[in-house]
């Protein structure tokens, strides 16, 4: 054993009491005693203190007892400091219940995102954006794969789509083109106009 295991274990065997300084250096005399103790101080292993005339030793936990019983504000602030942990503790879990409340709420109302507000400007935005995208090469787009597309970001229902398509093409006439064709689209004099690209 190493001197540091063996002043340990001599202090642990103490208990509550803890040694003196002096009683260690009588038995422990094949090494240095003070570097000994400073290490397991050092390391938080051992606190030496002074007891009425002499210097005793404790294990770091015992320590803590001692200070307990003999001293009336390490006492006071021991306790305040237990209060306080819990209360931190309560206030945890307080807010880990809250939390976990509000992730099941959020959970069972809807599994997705929340969808963007829309007006006008932040349609026109994203619909500029898909058009811009198109992959033919003459620009056209068909209307539905749009409106799949916006459907991702936008709570809209295919009659509110299709609103606002004939709201922007008729306040954007210079903007955009329609032509006929499709599964689903405008109905312009009669006739169903599912493209669309822009000018």
């Amino acid at each position: 054993m190493s001197s540091e295991e063996l002043v340990l274990e001599k202090i642990l065997s103490t208990g509550s009491n803890g040694i003196k300084k002096s009683d260690l250096k009588k038995e422990f005399t094949s090494f240095d005693l003070d570097q000994t103790l400073e290490n397991l101080v050092n390391i938080g292993k051992v606190c030496v203190d002074k007891k009425g005339a002499a210097y005793f030793c404790w294990t770091a936990e015992v320590y803590v007892k001692h200070l307990n019983s003999v001293d009336p504000k390490f006492r006071i602030l021991l306790e305040r400091i237990k209060i306080i942990e819990r209360k931190l503790d309560t206030q945890s879990n307080s807010v880990k219940d809250a939390l976990n409340g509000l992730i099941e709420v959020l959970k069972s109302e809807n599994s997705e995102l929340p969808k963007a507000l829309v007006n006008l400007d932040n349609f026109k935005i994203e619909f500029d954006t898909i058009i811009s995208r198109s992959t033919s090469s003459i620009g056209w787009i068909e209307l539905g794969n749009v409106r799949s597309e916006l459907s991702q970001k936008f709570d809209l229902d295919k009659n509110e789509f299709y609103e606002l398509v004939e709201q922007l093409v008729n306040s954007y006439q210079n903007e955009y083109e329609l032509s006929t064709g499709g599964s689903e689209g405008l109905t312009l004099r009669g006739l169903l106009h599912g493209y669309v690209r822009g000018i």
